[in-house]
């Protein structure tokens, strides 16, 4: 049955895949963390086709999502939320301060209230949970991230270094490669697709012809198993660029030989750069 529904993802985070049943390993396309606004394109067996806020598609099971209609999604939407800054954050209990959920880092939640230690969140479930103001800070609305810095976008990803690679991971659980700079981005306002070759065709990014020019910040790309962009990094700076490599997981590199983290192998399929200005 096809159809266009609303939702909301009710666990700390989930992985989509390619097709129903097919969520492990290679058949991963991306990942939905906790509260993320999903619309459902398609119903097939427990399984929904839905598409996520930033427009990436695949596979969930119906378990995963609480539906809800038009209206209320919308609501909630627009309400104040709770941008997750920590890597992971545990949801409490308002009655017994147990845990009741998880939220990792850029996930965010719809803020009903607060007190001193704590923000109060609305859970798609319908619970209501305690989440710590250590954990991360108000927006006014899902939408509504405030800019940041390339220095913040390279001091976070340094956090990551050693983060085992996840194929499809969007989260401190491990990411991918693309996955990995989406996030970064996104928790300083700005949003870019998801996969390396969009991110490369990305509209709101400048072409940075040569490598002698890049600035921190930078998006660097290489072909590695096809002549489209396969594989994303960020630059730092003097031919140092951060990634998570499917060989190494998260990890810094350089594009000049005499350094002993130069990776010959990427320097030789690096295809260009992109600048996102935040």
């Amino acid at each position: 049955m096809n159809r266009v529904g609303y939702g909301f993802i009710k666990q700390e985070f989930c992985n989509l895949g390619k097709e129903p049943y097919k969520i492990l390993g290679e058949s991963v396309v991306t990942q939905a963390r906790l509260s993320e606004p999903v619309k459902i394109l398609e119903d097939q067996d427990h399984w929904h086709y839905i598409e996520m806020s930033d427009g990436y598609r695949g596979w969930i099971h119906s378990g995963n999502v609480v539906a809800v209609d038009e209206k209320v999604w919308h609501n909630w939407l627009q309400s104040p939320h709770v941008l997750v800054i920590q890597s992971f954050s545990p949801i409490l209990s308002c009655v017994d301060f147990k845990a009741i959920n998880g939220a990792v880092m850029a996930a965010r939640l719809r803020l009903v209230g607060e007190n001193s230690e704590y923000y109060i969140v609305a859970l798609p479930d319908g619970q209501s949970g305690m989440l710590s103001k250590s954990a991360g800070f108000v927006i006014q609305s899902f939408a509504d991230i405030p800019k940041g810095s390339h220095d913040n976008i390279i001091e976070t990803a340094k956090r990551f270094i050693g983060l085992p690679y996840y194929w499809g991971g969007t989260t401190p659980y491990g990411f991918d490669c693309s996955g990995f700079v989406q996030t970064l981005f996104l928790l300083n306002g700005f949003k870019l697709p998801r996969d390396a070759d969009q991110q490369f065709e990305f509209e709101k990014g400048d072409v940075v012809k040569d490598r002698r020019d890049l600035i921190k910040g930078d998006a660097v790309f290489f072909s590695t198993y096809s002549p489209r962009p396969s594989h994303v990094g960020i630059y730092i700076e003097n031919g140092k660029y951060i990634h998570s490599s499917g060989k190494t997981g998260v990890v810094i590199n350089s594009f000049c030989p005499e350094d002993d983290d130069y990776r010959e192998d990427l320097d030789k399929i690096y295809i260009g750069a992109r600048r996102y200005k935040l």
